[in-house]
């Protein structure tokens, strides 16, 4: 089941750290979409039937014309903690972004409509949909390792 809850409003240290509220307050995907705009699925990875469906679902739905496999690894990406760093910073765009975890795992970090941060953990099989204009940001676990499907509209610059 997927992990999502609120986040404390200043978090400090590692971004890659849960950064909880005490009490930690979850979330559920449907609070998520209602407080957010973002839609979340578990995918069967094993059905990949169900799978292709699903992906080609999306890409029609929502003008989806380009996808690529995006890798975060310590070990591999060079100036890996600048990149961390980089992708940390809150950014918002114009169009939807869809981001599909197949190694390792992630936390996607989106800002509600009060101002507050819910942090997504996504690890295998889990699919994203952050709608346009939405504050998001972007982080490993500790574990240091995620690599994703990204998916763009066909005018969306990267």
């Amino acid at each position: 089941m997927v992990q999502i809850w609120q986040m404390e409003p200043y978090p400090c240290g590692d971004p890659r750290l849960p950064h909880h509220l005490f009490p930690p307050k979850k979330i559920t995907p449907d609070e998520l979409s209602k407080r957010t705009g973002t839609l979340y699925w578990k995918l069967d990875t094993l059905d990949q039937v169900a799978l292709a469906k699903r992906l080609t679902t999306l890409k029609l739905e929502h003008n989806f014309k380009k996808e690529d496999i995006f890798t975060l690894d310590a070990e591999t990406t060079a100036n890996f903690d600048d990149k961390i760093e980089e992708l940390f910073e809150e950014s918002s765009v114009p169009f939807e972004q869809a981001r599909m975890i197949i190694e390792g795992t992630a936390y996607y970090d989106v800002e509600d409509k009060n101002g507050q941060w819910v942090r997504i953990f996504c690890e295998y099989g889990d699919l994203i949909l952050i709608p346009a204009n939405t504050c998001f940001r972007f982080t490993t676990t500790p574990k240091n390792f995620v690599k994703m499907r990204r998916f763009y509209k066909e005018d969306a610059e990267e």
